[in-house]
């Protein structure tokens, strides 16, 4: 529950916390929208993340 509780809250920081403006890109303003594009988001950082951390798991 706790991870679930830090993931929702990064998320809604993100949201919150949006560059406005003419030189920053497009502001996403639909909730749902920007929770689609933040899972995204975060699904690539995982998978290009270094997998170091995990190889004394394997030995």
């Amino acid at each position: 529950m706790t991870r679930r509780i830090q993931m929702i809250f990064g998320a809604t920081w993100q949201y919150l916390n949006q560059p406005l403006g003419d030189e920053y890109p497009k502001s996403i303003w639909n909730i749902s929208h920007f929770w689609h594009l933040y899972q995204i988001q975060l699904l690539e950082t995982c998978w290009y993340k270094d997998i170091t951390s995990e190889s004394h798991y394997t030995q």
